[in-house]
């Protein structure tokens, strides 16, 4: 198994400890998602002097050379770990995001697109079923 420091080094960079920190944290956190203001709440626990500028960098950077996956929702970047195709289901009503694996694979992308894909984001908004069930056992009180 590859070190967080080995993957950051293969991916051309060099290794600092608020890198390693960033990667390591998003690592242990597979199948979470996170804003930059997440990672920073985090690193500046152990480096209380980070910047936030500096994790916004080092997150970008990290979707650069693909060792995170970033998106958006309502104007916000998400950071994942995950990186290979999913979709993202992101519920309007609590605010949580899931994680949905597509079925068969993306290969025909690479056949018909004029060029190279390098990263694939589906991101599907709704109401998750907990959310559904909420107001479906409010509305079933409220006509009582």
């Amino acid at each position: 198994m590859v070190s967080l420091e080995d993957e950051i080094k293969q991916n051309g960079l060099k290794v600092t400890p608020q890198r390693s920190k960033i990667l390591r944290y998003i690592r242990e956190n597979s199948g979470k998602h996170f804003s930059a203001e997440d990672v920073h709440k985090h690193v500046v626990i152990d480096n209380p002097n980070i910047p936030p500028a500096t994790v916004y960098n080092i997150l970008k950077m990290f979707v650069d050379r693909g060792l995170i996956n970033s998106f958006e929702i309502n104007g916000k970047a998400i950071y994942e770990g995950r990186v290979e195709p999913h979709v993202n289901f992101s519920c309007e009503n609590c605010k949580n995001i899931y994680d949905f694996d597509l079925e068969g694979d993306l290969s025909y992308l690479e056949k018909n697109v004029d060029g190279k894909v390098i990263s694939t984001s589906v991101t599907v908004r709704g109401i998750c079923r907990n959310c559904l069930n909420e107001l479906e056992a409010s509305e079933k009180t409220l006509a009582r």
